[in-house]
């Protein structure tokens, strides 16, 4: 971690920077779980970890969405995710949710009505309400974490619960 001279107390970097506004803290963290939770979940964690690779975030890189891995997203589908366009892997709700978070993540002001009718074709009004608001709060906690250069996690922040440390096979 860099860019912070005197961080808070915290068991991570992610507390430590973060935590240097308590409030603003807790409060955001609460809005991001509720935003996230709302999201299909293997759809969340796709968007969420394309998004990470475009900011290079290695803290959002090193970490899994539990929920996405118990409806059966597996780290070979992850792997795929740079040729999602053209993977079997992908359903074409898949492609476009990818497509419109890569958008989201590179200039979100360069989406328009198009856009968006394709990502509400693709998955319905409500889901792509929420799903937008859920890009929006990892776009920033994503964004805070290349800002502020922090490391993989050794373990998960306590305000992170439904997520893991990514177990890869050696």
């Amino acid at each position: 971690m860099s860019r912070v001279e005197r961080p808070a107390a915290g068991k991570t970097e992610l507390d430590q920077v973060w935590g240097l506004r308590p409030h603003f803290y807790k409060e955001f963290m609460a809005d991001h779980a509720r935003s996230i939770a709302r999201v299909d979940p293997v759809i969340l964690e796709l968007c969420r970890l394309h998004m990470a690779t475009v900011f290079t975030s290695a803290f959002s890189l090193a970490l899994r969405y539990r929920p996405a891995l118990d409806a059966g997203l597996t780290e070979e589908k992850i792997a795929a995710i740079p040729r999602a366009y053209n993977s079997p892997l992908f359903s074409p709700a898949e492609r476009q949710c990818l497509q419109f978070a890569e958008q989201f993540a590179i200039q979100a002001s360069s989406i328009d009505d198009g856009d968006v009718k394709k990502l509400e074709e693709a998955i319905g009004v409500e889901p792509m309400i929420y799903l937008i608001k859920a890009l929006s709060v990892m776009d920033q906690l994503q964004r805070s974490t290349v800002a502020f250069r922090l490391a993989p996690p050794a373990e998960v922040p306590d305000t992170l619960p439904d997520f893991e440390i990514v177990k890869l096979a050696a």
